[in-house]
C-alpha cells in the first residue's frame, strides 16, 4: 500500500514535494489564477544623518604637490627652449675635453721639459765655446756673447715642443674619431662648421699659452745661464728680436697647431695623421734638399724645400730676411724672409684647415 502511494505521482508523499512552501498559511501555488508576477521592491539605502551632514574632505595636498610638479617641468621647458647651442659654450666644452685626455697632460709635460732642457744645454754650450778662440785654444778670459745668441738658444729649443703640440691637436680631432665619440659630440652640436671651429679655437687657445709660457721658463733659464758672461747688445735690426722669438714663436707655434688639426681631419687616424705630420713637417725638407744635390737643374727643390712648415718656422723665429748662397736656388726666384715665412705659414695652416672642415661637414662620421 506505501508503495503504490509511493509510485502515484497524483498522491505525492510528504518528502516528494519539490517546492515546499515555508509559509505554512499562504497560498502554496501563487501563480494559479493570478496575473503577471510583481516585481519585488528593493530596499533604498539610505545614509546615516550624521555621514551625510559631515563634510567631505579632498586630498588638497596631492593636487597642490601636482601642481608645483607641473610648474617646475613648465619652468624647465621654458628654461630648455631658451637655451641656446653658443659658440663659446662649444669652445668650453671643447677646452674641458682637452684637459681631460692624459696624452694632452704628457705631451705638453714632456714639451715643457725638452724645451727648457735643450735651452739650458744650448746655454751651456754658448758659454763654453766663449772660453776658446779661433784656433781652438782655451782662453781664461771669455769672449763677449753676443745677446742675438741668447735669443737663437730660445728659438731652437722650440723644435720639439712644435712637434709634439701639432700631435696634440692631431689626437683632438682623430681621438673622438677612435672612440666613436665623435657622434655623441655631433648630437650635442649638430652644426659641424661650428664644432670645427671650436676645436680650432681651443687649440689655439691652449697652443699659444703652453707655447708662451714654456718660451717664457727657457728665456729665464738661459738668462740665468749666462748672466756672468758680458754679452754684446742688440744692434739696430735685431731690436724687435724678443719679440719675434717669444711672441711670434707663441703664434707660429699655433699656427703649426692649426695645420695639424686640419690634417687629423682629413685623415682621421691618429698613427696616419702622426706619421704624414712627421713626414711633412720634419722629412720634406731633407728630401728636397737631396733631390735638389742630385743635379744642377734640380734647385728647383731646393727652393721648395725653403717652403716647407720647418724652415718657414726657422726662418721667421731667426727675425732675419732668408740669405742662401749663390747657386742654390734658380736664379731670380724669390725666397723668403722671416714675415713672408710667416705668411706662408699662415697660408699652410688656412688650407690644410678648410679642407679639413670642408671633409667634415660633408663625409660621414663612421
Amino acid at each position: 500500500m506505501s508503495e503504490t502511494n509511493t509510485m502515484n505521482p497524483s498522491n505525492p508523499g510528504p518528502d516528494s514535494n519539490p517546492n515546499p512552501n515555508p509559509n505554512p498559511g499562504s497560498n502554496p501555488n501563487p501563480t494559479a489564477g493570478a496575473g503577471p508576477l510583481p516585481l519585488p521592491s528593493l530596499p533604498v539605502p539610505t545614509m546615516p544623518a550624521s555621514t551625510a551632514s559631515a563634510p567631505v574632505s579632498v586630498p588638497t595636498g596631492n593636487v597642490a604637490s601636482s601642481s608645483q610638479a607641473g610648474v617646475a617641468r613648465y619652468t624647465v621647458s621654458r628654461s630648455m627652449a631658451r637655451a641656446r647651442l653658443s659658440f663659446f659654450g662649444s669652445v668650453r666644452s671643447e677646452l674641458v675635453k682637452l684637459r681631460s685626455i692624459a696624452s694632452t697632460w704628457w705631451l705638453s709635460g714632456i714639451a715643457v721639459l725638452s724645451t727648457v732642457g735643450f735651452a739650458a744645454l744650448f746655454a751651456w754650450s754658448i758659454k763654453q765655446e766663449s772660453h776658446y778662440d779661433d784656433k781652438g785654444k782655451w782662453m781664461a778670459t771669455a769672449m763677449p756673447i753676443p745677446r742675438s745668441v741668447l735669443f737663437e738658444c730660445v728659438s731652437q729649443s722650440l723644435v720639439v715642443a712644435i712637434i709634439l703640440i701639432g700631435v696634440i691637436a692631431i689626437l683632438v680631432v682623430t681621438g673622438e674619431y677612435a672612440t666613436s665619440s665623435v657622434q655623441m659630440s655631433l648630437v650635442v652640436n649638430p652644426r659641424r662648421v661650428m664644432f670645427m671651429n671650436a676645436k680650432a679655437f681651443a687649440v689655439a687657445i691652449y697652443s699659444f699659452v703652453l707655447s708662451l709660457v714654456t718660451l717664457l721658463i727657457s728665456w729665464g733659464v738661459v738668462e740665468a745661464m749666462l748672466a756672468g758672461s758680458k754679452q754684446t747688445p742688440l744692434t739696430a735690426k735685431e731690436h724687435w728680436l724678443p719679440l719675434i722669438v717669444i711672441l711670434g714663436g707663441a703664434a707660429i707655434t699655433t699656427l703649426v697647431a692649426e695645420f695639424s688639426l686640419g690634417l687629423g681631419a682629413i685623415v682621421r687616424s691618429t698613427a696616419g695623421g702622426v706619421v704624414i705630420f712627421v713626414v711633412i713637417y720634419m722629412m720634406a725638407t731633407t728630401i728636397f734638399g737631396i733631390i735638389s744635390s742630385l743635379s744642377k737643374h734640380m734647385l728647383w727643390a731646393n727652393w721648395c724645400s725653403q717652403l716647407m712648415p720647418s724652415s718657414l718656422v726657422n726662418t721667421f723665429l731667426s727675425g732675419k730676411s732668408n740669405e742662401l748662397e749663390a747657386g742654390m736656388v734658380p736664379k731670380g726666384w724669390p725666397v723668403p724672409g722671416w714675415w713672408q715665412s710667416g705668411l706662408i705659414m699662415l697660408a699652410w695652416a688656412v688650407v690644410f684647415y678648410a679642407v679639413g672642415t670642408l671633409i667634415a661637414r660633408r663625409r660621414d662620421v663612421k
